[in-house]
């Protein structure tokens, strides 16, 4: 008997980009079952070449804005679609509301995000540093409290991101790749972008160095180590999402902060070296492909101060970013040989 579940993930990118993991191994052990996705419209690449994932037209900022409109949402929802289940990855106050409003013979579950934990994780005095349950697996206990079984100790097919011909021009630079996405949505999470270019400039020498990021201040940066340097490629705002990945998954190595590109990185078989400021892996945020990744950062006792990178540093001095680059530099190179 085939099942009909709905998923909601409105948002971030990184945390959408984890789901694509989850939902990819669910499918693959519970082939009797299809899934309706309810995610913001510029996430929906991620999961087109995903069989038995249909995601759902959701307007947040318009139709479907209100309380009314969630409502709304969710007639139209029941009306194209038989729901069996729905899980509620984001367990916010739109998904409560969603949850709400769908029928009562629907199962219903959310996600635990373990808040008491990471505040204890990232607590000033008598922190409990200890690994937390990946948001992975945390997607993985929704699914299971609904009664499937669901194992991501398992291996799944790779998502095919095939690539357009607007990034031929790219794929066909000769000298090994290398990717950099030096941004993250909080200055806490950002390694300084001067010496971000020092890296740069020393691996320019060798390798073709595509950047990643958006947003109109992050590609005015780039664009202008662009202009410097000979070797340097601006990825931000020329290309689409899936694009992206395809030129991710062309590189040797990709350097990142804690951010949504790391997350998009893994949906390759690249190897992910990221930066980690006053966020921790432990908080369960890393790259799904831990196989494949390196984490650089220092130990100092302040660590982590945040969960996601939002609060300012207390000291104001930010030393958990202070890490020197030729360390940076050599972890790159290493990961290529």
């Amino acid at each position: 008997m085939s099942n009909t579940i709905l998923v909601s993930r409105f948002s971030a990118l990184g945390d959408v980009a984890i789901s694509v993991h989850v939902l990819t191994a669910f499918l693959e052990q519970n082939p009797d079952t299809e899934i309706i996705l309810l995610t913001k419209p510029p996430f929906k690449q991620l999961f087109k070449n995903i069989k038995k994932i249909k995601t759902f037209d959701v307007d947040l900022k318009n139709k479907h804005k209100s309380i009314k409109g969630l409502k709304k949402l969710c007639q139209e929802i029941t009306s194209e679609y038989k729901i069996d289940f729905y899980a509620d990855l984001h367990n916010v106050l739109r998904t409560k509301l969603i949850s709400f409003f769908l029928p009562n013979n629907i199962k219903k579950t959310k996600i635990d995000k373990g808040r008491r934990e990471k505040k204890q994780l990232t607590r000033r005095k008598n922190k409990k540093l200890q690994q937390l349950k990946h948001s992975a697996e945390r997607y993985a206990d929704v699914f299971r409290k609904l009664g499937f079984k669901l194992d991501l100790t398992i291996p799944t097919k790779k998502t095919i991101f095939a690539p357009s011909k607007n990034i031929a021009h790219i794929l066909s630079l000769q000298s090994p790749k290398i990717g950099i996405a030096p941004f993250a949505k909080h200055h806490s999470k950002t390694y300084p972008i001067d010496r971000i270019e020092k890296i740069i400039a020393e691996l320019n020498k060798k390798h073709t160095i595509l950047l990643f990021g958006g947003g109109k201040t992050e590609k005015e940066i780039t664009e202008k180590l662009e202009t410097k340097y000979q070797n340097v490629n601006s990825i931000i705002g020329k290309f689409s999402m899936s694009d992206e990945i395809s030129l991710l998954n062309n590189c040797k190595a990709v350097l990142t902060m804690d951010s949504g590109n790391m997350h998009l990185a893994s949906l390759t078989n690249t190897k992910i070296i990221s930066i980690w400021g006053a966020t921790h892996p432990f908080l369960g945020f890393s790259a799904f492909n831990k196989q494949n990744s390196t984490f650089i950062q220092k130990d100092i006792n302040c660590r982590p101060c945040s969960v996601f990178g939002n609060k300012k540093c207390y000291k104001r001095t930010y030393e958990c970013m202070d890490i020197n680059e030729n360390m940076i530099i050599e972890a790159i190179l290493t990961a290529i040989k």
